[in-house]
Protein backbone atom coordinates (compact mmCIF):
# COMPACT_ATOMS: atom_id res chain seq x y z
CA UNK A 1 0.00 0.00 0.00
CA UNK A 2 2.96 2.55 0.89
CA UNK A 3 4.17 2.01 -2.76
CA UNK A 4 1.61 2.30 -4.93
CA UNK A 5 0.75 5.72 -2.68
CA UNK A 6 4.21 6.73 -4.21
CA UNK A 7 3.43 9.32 -7.58
CA UNK A 8 3.77 6.54 -10.42
CA UNK A 9 7.29 8.00 -11.71
CA UNK A 10 8.46 7.22 -8.69
CA UNK A 11 6.97 4.12 -8.51
CA UNK A 12 8.58 3.07 -12.00
CA UNK A 13 12.02 4.14 -10.95
CA UNK A 14 12.19 1.62 -8.17
CA UNK A 15 11.07 -1.06 -10.20
CA UNK A 16 13.87 -0.61 -12.72
CA UNK A 17 16.08 -1.10 -10.07
CA UNK A 18 15.49 -4.35 -9.85
CA UNK A 19 16.54 -7.54 -12.02
CA UNK A 20 14.57 -8.24 -14.80
CA UNK A 21 13.56 -12.05 -13.33
CA UNK A 22 12.45 -9.97 -10.47
CA UNK A 23 10.47 -7.59 -12.26
CA UNK A 24 8.51 -10.45 -14.36
CA UNK A 25 7.77 -12.46 -11.11
CA UNK A 26 6.25 -9.35 -9.54
CA UNK A 27 3.89 -9.96 -12.44
CA UNK A 28 2.15 -13.14 -10.50
CA UNK A 29 2.11 -12.21 -7.33
CA UNK A 30 -0.98 -10.29 -7.58
CA UNK A 31 -3.67 -8.57 -10.39
CA UNK A 32 -2.32 -4.96 -9.12
CA UNK A 33 1.29 -5.88 -10.06
CA UNK A 34 0.45 -7.36 -13.11
CA UNK A 35 -1.77 -4.17 -14.17
CA UNK A 36 1.01 -1.83 -12.55
CA UNK A 37 3.54 -3.88 -14.55
CA UNK A 38 2.00 -4.35 -17.71
CA UNK A 39 1.10 -0.71 -18.16
CA UNK A 40 4.74 0.83 -17.50
CA UNK A 41 6.86 -1.75 -19.26
CA UNK A 42 8.27 0.60 -21.57
CA UNK A 43 9.33 3.56 -19.21
CA UNK A 44 10.20 0.48 -16.72
CA UNK A 45 12.62 -0.78 -19.88
CA UNK A 46 13.94 2.29 -20.66
CA UNK A 47 15.39 3.16 -17.12
CA UNK A 48 16.57 -0.39 -16.92
CA UNK A 49 18.59 -0.34 -19.88
CA UNK A 50 19.99 3.54 -18.66
CA UNK A 51 20.86 1.77 -15.01
CA UNK A 52 22.05 -1.60 -16.61
CA UNK A 53 23.60 -0.46 -20.27
CA UNK A 54 24.40 -3.75 -22.18
CA UNK A 55 27.57 -3.45 -24.77
CA UNK A 56 27.48 -2.09 -27.68
CA UNK A 57 27.77 -4.87 -29.77
CA UNK A 58 24.89 -6.65 -28.63
CA UNK A 59 22.82 -3.63 -29.66
CA UNK A 60 24.35 -3.96 -33.14
CA UNK A 61 23.41 -7.28 -33.57
CA UNK A 62 20.25 -6.96 -31.76
CA UNK A 63 18.90 -3.01 -32.67
CA UNK A 64 16.81 -1.82 -29.60
CA UNK A 65 13.01 -1.44 -30.24
CA UNK A 66 11.42 1.58 -30.82
CA UNK A 67 10.80 3.59 -27.87
CA UNK A 68 7.29 2.54 -28.00
CA UNK A 69 7.69 -0.77 -28.78
CA UNK A 70 10.43 -1.31 -25.98
CA UNK A 71 9.42 -4.14 -23.59
CA UNK A 72 10.63 -6.40 -20.59
CA UNK A 73 11.26 -9.40 -22.58
CA UNK A 74 13.62 -7.66 -25.18
CA UNK A 75 15.74 -7.21 -22.32
CA UNK A 76 15.47 -10.90 -20.79
CA UNK A 77 16.61 -12.08 -24.25
CA UNK A 78 19.47 -9.72 -24.37
CA UNK A 79 20.81 -10.68 -21.28
CA UNK A 80 19.83 -14.17 -21.42
CA UNK A 81 21.93 -14.32 -24.99
CA UNK A 82 24.96 -12.71 -22.86
CA UNK A 83 24.34 -14.81 -20.11
CA UNK A 84 25.18 -17.99 -22.73
CA UNK A 85 27.73 -16.01 -24.02
CA UNK A 86 29.85 -15.56 -21.10
CA UNK A 87 28.93 -19.60 -19.83
CA UNK A 88 30.44 -20.45 -22.95
CA UNK A 89 33.35 -18.35 -22.72
CA UNK A 90 34.50 -19.65 -19.76
CA UNK A 91 34.34 -23.22 -20.92
CA UNK A 92 36.63 -22.25 -23.72
CA UNK A 93 39.00 -20.42 -21.53
CA UNK A 94 39.12 -23.27 -19.20
CA UNK A 95 40.04 -25.41 -22.47
CA UNK A 96 42.34 -23.24 -23.19
CA UNK A 97 44.29 -23.09 -20.45
CA UNK A 98 44.14 -26.93 -19.90
CA UNK A 99 44.47 -28.22 -23.64
CA UNK A 100 46.65 -25.15 -25.39
CA UNK A 101 48.58 -23.87 -22.31
CA UNK A 102 49.11 -27.05 -20.68
CA UNK A 103 47.71 -25.56 -17.18
CA UNK A 104 46.96 -28.74 -15.19
CA UNK A 105 47.94 -28.89 -11.99
CA UNK A 106 45.48 -26.66 -9.43
CA UNK A 107 49.01 -24.22 -9.04
CA UNK A 108 49.22 -23.60 -12.56
CA UNK A 109 45.80 -22.81 -13.04
CA UNK A 110 46.40 -20.24 -10.56
CA UNK A 111 49.06 -18.84 -11.87
CA UNK A 112 47.09 -18.46 -15.05
CA UNK A 113 43.99 -16.52 -13.60
CA UNK A 114 44.57 -13.27 -14.61
CA UNK A 115 45.45 -14.74 -18.24
CA UNK A 116 42.57 -16.80 -17.76
CA UNK A 117 40.64 -13.57 -17.26
CA UNK A 118 41.49 -11.57 -19.96
CA UNK A 119 40.54 -14.28 -22.47
CA UNK A 120 36.90 -15.02 -21.18
CA UNK A 121 37.18 -10.63 -22.37
CA UNK A 122 37.82 -10.92 -25.08
CA UNK A 123 35.99 -13.95 -26.45
CA UNK A 124 32.72 -12.60 -25.24
CA UNK A 125 32.11 -10.30 -28.09
CA UNK A 126 33.72 -12.83 -30.44
CA UNK A 127 31.53 -15.88 -29.31
CA UNK A 128 27.82 -13.53 -29.15
CA UNK A 129 28.83 -12.91 -33.28
CA UNK A 130 29.15 -16.63 -33.34
CA UNK A 131 26.35 -17.55 -31.93
CA UNK A 132 24.47 -14.80 -33.68
CA UNK A 133 25.50 -16.33 -36.92
CA UNK A 134 24.15 -19.79 -36.14
CA UNK A 135 21.12 -18.71 -34.95
CA UNK A 136 20.32 -16.30 -37.75
CA UNK A 137 21.42 -19.02 -40.68
CA UNK A 138 18.90 -21.39 -38.71
CA UNK A 139 16.33 -18.94 -38.68
CA UNK A 140 16.79 -17.97 -42.47
CA UNK A 141 16.72 -22.16 -43.46
CA UNK A 142 13.74 -22.57 -41.19
CA UNK A 143 11.74 -19.94 -42.97
CA UNK A 144 12.57 -21.63 -46.55
CA UNK A 145 11.53 -24.83 -45.16
CA UNK A 146 8.03 -24.03 -43.90
CA UNK A 147 7.44 -21.57 -46.91
CA UNK A 148 7.95 -24.89 -48.71
CA UNK A 149 10.51 -23.57 -51.16
CA UNK A 150 13.71 -25.32 -52.59
CA UNK A 151 15.84 -25.90 -49.92
CA UNK A 152 19.47 -24.68 -50.50
CA UNK A 153 21.54 -27.30 -50.83
CA UNK A 154 25.36 -27.41 -50.19
CA UNK A 155 25.53 -28.36 -54.16
CA UNK A 156 23.97 -25.55 -55.62
CA UNK A 157 26.39 -22.28 -54.56
CA UNK A 158 29.69 -21.75 -54.93
CA UNK A 159 30.00 -18.96 -52.19
CA UNK A 160 27.34 -20.06 -49.52
CA UNK A 161 24.74 -17.23 -50.23
CA UNK A 162 23.42 -17.20 -46.67
CA UNK A 163 26.69 -16.83 -44.78
CA UNK A 164 27.58 -14.33 -47.08
CA UNK A 165 24.83 -12.32 -46.36
CA UNK A 166 25.18 -12.86 -42.52
CA UNK A 167 28.82 -11.77 -42.40
CA UNK A 168 27.48 -8.62 -44.54
CA UNK A 169 26.03 -7.43 -41.34
CA UNK A 170 29.52 -7.47 -39.49
CA UNK A 171 31.98 -5.17 -39.73
CA UNK A 172 35.54 -5.99 -40.67
CA UNK A 173 37.16 -6.20 -37.43
CA UNK A 174 34.53 -7.83 -36.12
CA UNK A 175 34.82 -10.39 -39.02
CA UNK A 176 38.24 -10.52 -38.96
CA UNK A 177 38.55 -11.28 -35.57
CA UNK A 178 35.65 -13.63 -35.23
CA UNK A 179 37.21 -15.73 -38.36
CA UNK A 180 40.97 -16.13 -36.40
CA UNK A 181 39.09 -17.49 -33.19
CA UNK A 182 36.19 -19.80 -35.40
CA UNK A 183 38.54 -22.89 -35.42
CA UNK A 184 39.46 -22.34 -32.25
CA UNK A 185 35.84 -23.23 -31.48
CA UNK A 186 35.27 -25.81 -33.78
CA UNK A 187 38.77 -27.60 -32.07
CA UNK A 188 37.08 -27.00 -28.90
CA UNK A 189 33.94 -28.88 -29.85
CA UNK A 190 35.41 -31.33 -31.67
CA UNK A 191 38.37 -32.08 -28.96
CA UNK A 192 35.15 -32.34 -26.52
CA UNK A 193 33.30 -35.11 -28.42
CA UNK A 194 36.50 -37.92 -29.23
CA UNK A 195 38.92 -39.20 -26.64
CA UNK A 196 42.28 -38.81 -26.74
CA UNK A 197 44.17 -38.72 -29.57
CA UNK A 198 47.22 -40.14 -27.32
CA UNK A 199 45.19 -43.24 -26.43
CA UNK A 200 45.59 -46.36 -28.51
CA UNK A 201 43.43 -48.98 -29.95
CA UNK A 202 44.19 -50.78 -26.26
CA UNK A 203 44.16 -48.42 -24.01
CA UNK A 204 40.43 -47.17 -25.55
CA UNK A 205 39.89 -50.04 -24.86
CA UNK A 206 40.54 -50.64 -21.38
CA UNK A 207 39.08 -47.40 -20.89
CA UNK A 208 35.90 -47.89 -22.30
CA UNK A 209 35.97 -45.60 -25.27
CA UNK A 210 34.35 -47.96 -28.10
CA UNK A 211 32.55 -45.59 -29.62
CA UNK A 212 32.61 -45.05 -33.22
CA UNK A 213 33.59 -41.25 -34.50
CA UNK A 214 31.02 -38.86 -34.44
CA UNK A 215 29.81 -38.03 -38.13
CA UNK A 216 30.95 -34.53 -39.46
CA UNK A 217 26.94 -33.86 -39.78
CA UNK A 218 25.69 -34.29 -36.41
CA UNK A 219 28.42 -32.04 -35.34
CA UNK A 220 26.97 -29.70 -37.71
CA UNK A 221 23.71 -30.50 -36.36
CA UNK A 222 24.62 -29.56 -33.16
CA UNK A 223 25.79 -26.15 -34.18
CA UNK A 224 23.28 -25.36 -36.07
CA UNK A 225 19.77 -26.71 -34.45
CA UNK A 226 21.43 -26.98 -31.04
CA UNK A 227 22.79 -24.07 -31.02
CA UNK A 228 25.02 -22.64 -27.76
CA UNK A 229 23.27 -23.64 -25.30
CA UNK A 230 22.87 -27.44 -26.41
CA UNK A 231 27.01 -27.07 -26.81
CA UNK A 232 27.27 -25.64 -23.29
CA UNK A 233 24.66 -28.28 -21.94
CA UNK A 234 27.03 -31.03 -23.51
CA UNK A 235 30.56 -29.79 -22.89
CA UNK A 236 30.11 -29.82 -19.14
CA UNK A 237 29.21 -33.16 -18.93
CA UNK A 238 32.43 -34.32 -17.38
CA UNK A 239 33.17 -38.08 -19.12
CA UNK A 240 33.04 -38.68 -22.17
CA UNK A 241 30.91 -41.95 -22.83
CA UNK A 242 28.62 -39.24 -21.00
CA UNK A 243 29.14 -36.86 -23.31
CA UNK A 244 28.50 -39.03 -26.44
CA UNK A 245 25.50 -40.43 -24.69
CA UNK A 246 23.72 -37.21 -24.67
CA UNK A 247 24.57 -35.87 -28.04
CA UNK A 248 23.33 -39.71 -28.61
CA UNK A 249 19.99 -38.63 -26.78
CA UNK A 250 19.88 -35.06 -28.46
CA UNK A 251 19.63 -36.29 -31.86
CA UNK A 252 17.08 -39.23 -31.58
CA UNK A 253 15.06 -36.77 -30.58
CA UNK A 254 15.25 -34.10 -32.77
CA UNK A 255 15.58 -35.95 -35.77
CA UNK A 256 13.35 -39.25 -34.18
CA UNK A 257 16.30 -41.82 -35.43
CA UNK A 258 19.58 -42.93 -33.87
CA UNK A 259 22.60 -41.84 -35.22
CA UNK A 260 24.03 -43.57 -38.48
CA UNK A 261 26.93 -44.58 -38.37
CA UNK A 262 27.39 -47.04 -41.38
CA UNK A 263 29.30 -44.30 -43.68
CA UNK A 264 31.59 -44.19 -40.97
CA UNK A 265 34.78 -46.47 -41.36
CA UNK A 266 34.78 -49.56 -38.64
CA UNK A 267 37.43 -49.79 -36.27
CA UNK A 268 38.05 -53.17 -33.99
CA UNK A 269 38.87 -50.95 -30.79
CA UNK A 270 41.09 -53.97 -29.32
CA UNK A 271 42.94 -55.18 -32.46
CA UNK A 272 46.68 -53.98 -31.93
CA UNK A 273 47.43 -55.08 -35.34
CA UNK A 274 45.01 -53.15 -37.52
CA UNK A 275 46.22 -51.13 -40.24
CA UNK A 276 45.18 -47.40 -40.25
CA UNK A 277 45.54 -45.20 -43.19
CA UNK A 278 47.52 -41.81 -42.49
CA UNK A 279 44.97 -39.17 -42.13
CA UNK A 280 45.80 -35.03 -42.03
CA UNK A 281 45.54 -32.92 -38.89
CA UNK A 282 42.39 -30.91 -38.76
CA UNK A 283 44.69 -27.98 -38.80
CA UNK A 284 45.93 -28.91 -42.36
CA UNK A 285 42.64 -29.87 -43.66
CA UNK A 286 41.61 -26.54 -42.76
CA UNK A 287 44.75 -25.10 -44.54
CA UNK A 288 44.30 -26.80 -47.78
CA UNK A 289 40.65 -25.54 -47.56
CA UNK A 290 41.93 -21.43 -46.68
CA UNK A 291 44.85 -22.37 -50.15
CA UNK A 292 42.13 -23.69 -52.31
CA UNK A 293 39.35 -20.72 -51.03
CA UNK A 294 41.96 -17.95 -51.04
CA UNK A 295 43.63 -18.62 -54.51
CA UNK A 296 39.65 -19.17 -56.88
CA UNK A 297 38.09 -15.72 -57.70
CA UNK A 298 35.31 -14.96 -55.91
CA UNK A 299 31.79 -15.81 -57.61
CA UNK A 300 28.35 -15.07 -56.65
CA UNK A 301 27.63 -19.02 -57.68
CA UNK A 302 24.68 -20.41 -58.91
CA UNK A 303 22.53 -20.86 -56.46
CA UNK A 304 19.00 -19.93 -56.22
CA UNK A 305 16.98 -16.77 -55.71
CA UNK A 306 17.23 -16.06 -52.38
CA UNK A 307 13.52 -16.06 -50.65
CA UNK A 308 12.05 -13.68 -48.06
CA UNK A 309 13.96 -14.95 -45.42
CA UNK A 310 16.79 -13.12 -46.24
CA UNK A 311 15.31 -9.97 -45.37
CA UNK A 312 14.94 -11.04 -41.44
CA UNK A 313 16.88 -10.96 -38.88
CA UNK A 314 17.89 -13.43 -36.08
CA UNK A 315 16.48 -16.40 -34.08
CA UNK A 316 16.68 -18.11 -30.42
CA UNK A 317 18.40 -21.39 -29.44
CA UNK A 318 15.72 -23.99 -28.87
CA UNK A 319 13.46 -25.98 -30.52
CA UNK A 320 11.51 -22.94 -31.80
CA UNK A 321 13.28 -19.69 -33.99
CA UNK A 322 11.21 -16.30 -32.74
CA UNK A 323 11.87 -14.08 -36.28
CA UNK A 324 13.22 -10.97 -34.48
CA UNK A 325 10.66 -7.61 -34.77
CA UNK A 326 7.48 -9.47 -34.58
CA UNK A 327 8.82 -11.48 -31.67
CA UNK A 328 6.09 -14.28 -32.36
CA UNK A 329 8.08 -17.75 -32.82
CA UNK A 330 7.66 -19.77 -36.10
CA UNK A 331 6.02 -23.36 -34.93
CA UNK A 332 7.89 -26.11 -34.31
CA UNK A 333 9.82 -28.44 -36.87
CA UNK A 334 8.46 -31.71 -37.08
CA UNK A 335 11.10 -34.75 -37.77
CA UNK A 336 10.94 -34.67 -41.67
CA UNK A 337 11.50 -31.28 -41.13
CA UNK A 338 14.59 -31.25 -39.39
CA UNK A 339 16.32 -34.12 -41.62
CA UNK A 340 15.45 -31.78 -44.41
CA UNK A 341 17.26 -28.78 -42.72
CA UNK A 342 20.27 -30.89 -41.21
CA UNK A 343 20.51 -32.15 -45.34
CA UNK A 344 20.62 -28.53 -46.18
CA UNK A 345 23.60 -27.20 -43.63
CA UNK A 346 27.09 -27.00 -44.95
CA UNK A 347 29.80 -29.58 -44.54
CA UNK A 348 32.00 -29.25 -41.41
CA UNK A 349 34.79 -27.75 -43.55
CA UNK A 350 32.63 -25.38 -45.54
CA UNK A 351 31.10 -23.84 -42.28
CA UNK A 352 32.59 -19.84 -42.19
CA UNK A 353 36.29 -20.73 -43.70
CA UNK A 354 35.67 -20.06 -47.53
CA UNK A 355 33.06 -17.42 -46.98
CA UNK A 356 34.65 -15.53 -44.58
CA UNK A 357 37.85 -15.50 -46.53
CA UNK A 358 36.45 -14.18 -49.51
CA UNK A 359 34.81 -11.45 -47.96
CA UNK A 360 38.01 -10.43 -45.88
CA UNK A 361 39.68 -10.37 -49.16
CA UNK A 362 36.98 -8.96 -51.28
CA UNK A 363 36.57 -6.14 -48.61
CA UNK A 364 40.69 -5.43 -48.75
CA UNK A 365 40.33 -5.91 -44.99
CA UNK A 366 43.48 -8.47 -45.20
CA UNK A 367 45.77 -7.82 -48.11
CA UNK A 368 46.94 -11.80 -48.30
CA UNK A 369 45.02 -14.89 -46.98
CA UNK A 370 48.51 -15.09 -45.10
CA UNK A 371 47.91 -11.95 -43.47
CA UNK A 372 44.83 -13.92 -41.15
CA UNK A 373 46.74 -14.80 -38.09
CA UNK A 374 46.82 -18.08 -37.08
CA UNK A 375 46.19 -19.89 -33.64
CA UNK A 376 48.80 -19.54 -32.03
CA UNK A 377 49.65 -16.05 -33.11
CA UNK A 378 45.44 -15.58 -31.91
CA UNK A 379 46.15 -17.06 -28.28
CA UNK A 380 49.21 -14.88 -27.94
CA UNK A 381 47.23 -11.79 -28.29
CA UNK A 382 44.36 -12.95 -25.64
CA UNK A 383 46.66 -13.37 -22.83
CA UNK A 384 48.43 -10.50 -23.57
CA UNK A 385 47.91 -7.75 -20.48
CA UNK A 386 46.34 -4.35 -21.42
CA UNK A 387 48.42 -1.57 -21.62
CA UNK A 388 47.05 1.91 -20.91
Amino acid sequence: ELFFGLPSDLQVNVVAYLYVPDILNLRQVSKTWLEFITSNETPISRLFLKHNPVPCFTVNLYPLPGPSELDLNYIRRLWHKLAVTSKLSTLLADWIATDIFLRETDRQKQEFLPQRARIIRRLIPILFTIGHFFQTYRHLLVQQILDKEHPLLPEDYIINPIERYIMNLYDNKTLLQVHQVFPVILSCLSRRLRPPSYFGCLERSLHGYVRRPLPALVLVGLLYIGGMEEVIRISEIETYNSRRAAVDDWYSAVFRQPIDYTHEACRCPVSLFQKKSRQLPSNAVANSSLNQTCNGTPSTGTSPKPSKAFTSSTGEPGNTVPISGSDQPLPPLSAEQARSLLQSLPALKDIWVPTAEKLLLARQAVDRWQDIKRVAQVMHELILADFT
